[in-house]
Order: structure tokens, then C-alpha cells, then sequence
């Protein structure tokens, strides 16, 4: 069920109306029917399994609480139920890239006759709740889930269906606090109402335009010339930024319109000074995700400054095989994680030496931090491509850096440049409230036109619109 489709409309508008009318225990219940009326509308079957999956884990957290009480190691039963998950999550989305890597590496003819024996699809949002749930387990070994959580809470906890299928990864002190006193406000639901139309004209107006403008360019990049492989980078990069902020906004504005807050995912990404600081700004709670519970206990940075590297290193590595079980996401996380790697030994090096702080040197700062971004996104968006990834990478990076021969220009390239803009436009927003305060003063006004606008795009492009980016993995 897509965010910007009419059946999410519905869904949402009958959960808000029963939801405000009822008391507290029957709020949870609203919204546990609600969250699986959302996942069933994909799939009745991962339904089944993906309750399944959070009743296994709730039996294991009890478990865990227990032998807390008792005083006991809870490392080796940790160790079981993260073990669970993963195997859970390897499964379905990586059984196809270890058979497919076993067979190219050792010619086993037998590894490939059982993948193609079998028929394997992933289930909607199993790399979010996967690594939620995964977050849940080790804080209770870890004791910052002191108190047992009740299995209503628990589900709505791993299901609240506005977060549920691309996030943000939520802890529970983001969320388990809020869920007995849900409050709603006349400034909470201007929030929620700009939150939601903010993310549907990102998703709707911009990230599916620029999709129709650049998709030409990974089809055949030899085609191109150089101006348009390179604004075609720039324009994936704001198209999965206001793909992916789009959905985070529409998630915070109906938790908002529910009573609750949920965390930001974004924080002005395109405004960072280097690949170091982008990815403190950039999917937030998958960025603090991997570095409390895969880069601290590799040691982190607490050790020596080659070893600190090789940690980011494997984070950012296993961070991009989270995104998808092919070897061009592999390649992405490489890449990111050498440019943080190399910053973080340059700022070794540079000892107590600043770099001025000067306007023309933060506008440079950004240039670089946005332009390298943007040309990782030759990974990330040709590893959609299944095995023709690499080619596909290897010919857009070299016909890139050619000098223009008999190739075309890109129809409507030109129109990209207003859409970064726009862009950059909405990462002001997340970087200061300046903006929204001083639209606060017209918001009576502005929401009910914005509002007839919201459902005119739904109306018009909500059952032709793309998924959401986030949503396969």
C-alpha cells in the first residue's frame, strides 16, 4: 500500500476518525488492526510469517527479561535470537547472492540447479523490522530495556504501520513512552498535515519526474554525452533524497496526526561539508543503527587509528549490503566507506589545524560532499540491474569521463537543474525552522489549499506512481 495511493488515504482517514473516538486501550487496538490491514494488503501469507517472526522474538525477549531478573548471562541466548534474525533475513534476501557467488566463484553446477529449484520472494519491510527487532533484543541484554514491554505494545511497537515498511528505525525509547499518553494539538496537526503534503510533493512532483527524465541515461550511457551522464548523477541523487525524505515525512506527519513523534531520518544532507558529516545528516537511524550495534563492538574508533579505518571500512560495507544482495551495493558501501575513512585519517593528520571558516570554503565543502555523493550513485542505481550492475557501472563511469563524440544529449536535461534547486530548497527546512516559523502566521490558510492540492495528486499520479525507493529493501 503506497503512501501516495488512495487505499493508504482511506486507510488512514477510517484508523484517525476511530481512533480519536475511542479510549486508550481501544487506541491500541485501532492500531494494531490498522498495521495489519496495512502488511496484509501486500501479502496474506508474509503476514502470517512476519507475526510469526515478532511472537518468537517477544518469547525471546521475555526470556531474556527473566534470566535479567535471575541475575544470568544473557549473551548465549542473545547470541540465538540475533542468530534468528539474521538467518531470517539471509533467507529471503540473500539466498540468491550466496548461491549465485558460489557458483561464480567455484563453477558448481549443483549450487545453481537448487536456486533455480527455488522460488523466493522478499517479504515487504524485512530490513527494517529485521534490524528493529535485532535493536530490541541486544538493549535488553545490553539493560537499557529494564522493564518488560506487554506483547500489545510489542506489536504495535515493530508494526506501526506508518514507519513500518522504510522506517526510520525506531528505538523504544522513541516510541514505548508516547503510546499512553498520545497527544494532538492544533500546531501537532499543522505539523503532521505540512509533514504530509511536504512528502508527497517530494515523492509525487519531484523524485518520480526526475525518475522519468534520467531513467533513458542507465539503459544505454554510451548514448549520452558527459553533461548529461553527470546531471544525470546529480538528479539521482535529489531523487532519492526526496524519494526517501518524502516517505520519512509522510511517516512523521501521520504518526504526528496519531498523537505520536517519530524520529527524523533526515537533517539536511545536501548542506553537509564532507562524506563524513553527510552520513551523520543521511538516513539517520540506519546510520546510528550501524554504528551502535556493528561499528562500536568492532571496536570502533577506540583502538588504533588503521584499525578504527578498517572498521568503517566493513560498516559502511555491511551497510550497503543491507540495501540490496547484489555486489553493486557491496561496491557502494566500499566506496563510502573509503572517502570516510580517508577524511577521518586526513583529520588525523591535520592535527589542531582548522580550515577557515569561511563562507567560500563551506560552499566548496558542500560542492564536494554533494558531488561525491552523487557519483556513488552510479552503484547504487545501477545495482537495480540484477548481474548487468557492473557493466552498466563500468560503461556510465567511463563514458563520464570521455570527450563527446557522436552521443546525444538527454531530452529535458536541462529541467534537472530546477529540481536541484527544489532540492536543496527542502534541505533548508530540515537545516533551520526559520522557514517553517515564518510560514506558521498563513498556515489557517495555506492547509486547506495545500490540502485540495494533496488530492489532486493522489487522484492524478497515485496509481500510476512508482514504489517508493526504500520499499525493496
Amino acid at each position: 500500500m503506497l503512501f501516495n495511493s488512495l487505499p493508504y488515504f482511506f486507510l488512514f482517514s477510517i484508523t484517525y476518525l476511530v481512533y480519536w473516538n475511542v479510549n486508550q486501550r481501544a487506541k491500541r487496538i485501532t492500531l494494531i488492526i490498522a498495521s495489519i490491514a496495512f502488511y496484509g494488503f501486500f501479502s496474506i501469507p508474509f503476514l502470517f510469517h512476519f507475526i510469526g517472526i515478532v511472537v518468537i522474538n517477544y518469547l525471546f525477549s521475555n526470556q531474556l527479561w527473566k534470566m535479567k531478573e535471575q541475575g544470568r548471562d544473557t549473551a548465549g541466548l542473545l547470541r540465538w535470537v540475533v542468530a534468528l534474525n539474521v538467518i531470517n533475513l539471509g533467507v529471503f534476501k540473500y539466498f540468491y547472492f550466496v548461491t549465485d557467488s558460489i557458483y561464480f566463484f567455484t563453477g558448481a553446477q549443483g549450487v545453481q540447479e537448487v536456486a533455480k529449484s527455488w522460488d523466493i520472494f522478499l517479504p515487504l519491510a524485512i530490513s527494517f523490522y529485521s534490524f528493529q527487532l535485532i535493536a530490541l533484543q541486544v538493549d535488553i541484554h545490553r539493560n537499557l530495556n529494564k522493564e518488560k514491554i506487554s506483547f500489545p505494545d510489542y506489536f504495535i511497537f515493530i508494526l506501526f504501520f506508518p514507519q513500518l515498511i522504510a522506517g526510520p528505525i525506531m528505538r523504544t525509547d522513541n516510541f514505548l513512552p508516547q503510546l499512553n499518553n498520545p497527544t494532538i494539538d492544533a500546531d501537532r496537526m499543522k505539523k503532521g498535515l505540512f509533514l504530509i503534503i511536504s512528502g508527497l510533493f517530494k515523492k509525487v512532483v519531484i523524485a518520480e519526474t526526475v525518475s522519468s527524465i534520467i531513467n533513458p541515461l542507465y539503459l544505454n550511457p554510451s548514448a549520452y554525452d558527459p553533461y548529461s551522464l553527470a546531471l544525470g548523477l546529480f538528479g539521482f541523487a535529489c531523487q532519492i533524497y526526496c524519494d526517501f525524505s518524502g516517505y520519512t515525512d509522510i511517516a512523521r506527519g501521520s504518526a504526528n496526526l496519531l498523537g505520536y513523534e517519530i524520529p527524523e531520518n533526515f537533517r539536511a544532507p545536501f548542506f553537509s561539508t564532507s562524506m563524513k558529516d553527510l552520513f551523520r545528516r543521511w538516513h539517520v537511524t540506519l546510520s546510528t543503527w550501524l554504528r551502535d550495534y556493528i561499528y562500536i563492538p568492532l571496536g570502533g574508533g577506540k583502538t588504533s587509528l588503521a584499525k578504527s579505518n578498517l572498521n568503517l571500512v566493513i560498516t559502511n560495507v555491511l551497510g550497503g549490503l543491507w540495501h540490496g544482495a547484489n555486489i553493486g551495493f557491496v561496491l557502494w558501501g566500499l566506496y563510502l566507506g573509503l572517502f570516510i575513512s580517508l577524511e577521518t585519517w586526513l583529520e588525523k593528520l591535520m592535527g589542531n589545524r582548522k580550515i577557515p571558516d569561511w563562507k567560500i570554503v563551506k560552499v566548496l565543502q558542500v560542492l564536494y560532499a554533494f558531488t561525491l555523493f552523487s557519483f556513488s550513485a552510479i552503484f547504487f542505481r545501477c545495482a537495480s540491474r540484477g548481474s548487468e550492475s557492473l557493466a552498466t557501472t563500468w560503461e556510465y563511469a567511463t563514458s563520464l569521463f570521455r570527450l563527446p563524440g557522436n552521443t546525444m544529449t538527454l531530452d529535458r536535461v536541462d529541467e534537472i537543474w530546477t529540481f536541484m534547486v527544489l532540492a536543496f530548497i527542502f534541505n533548508a527546512f530540515q537545516y533551520s525552522d526559520y522557514i517553517y516559523n515564518k510560514l506558521k502566521p498563513l498556515q489557517n490558510y495555506l492547509l486547506p489549499i495545500c490540502g485540495v492540492i494533496m488530492l489532486l495528486l493522489l487522484g492524478v499520479f497515485g496509481d500510476s506512481g512508482n514504489d517508493f525507493i526504500y520499499f525493496q529493501f
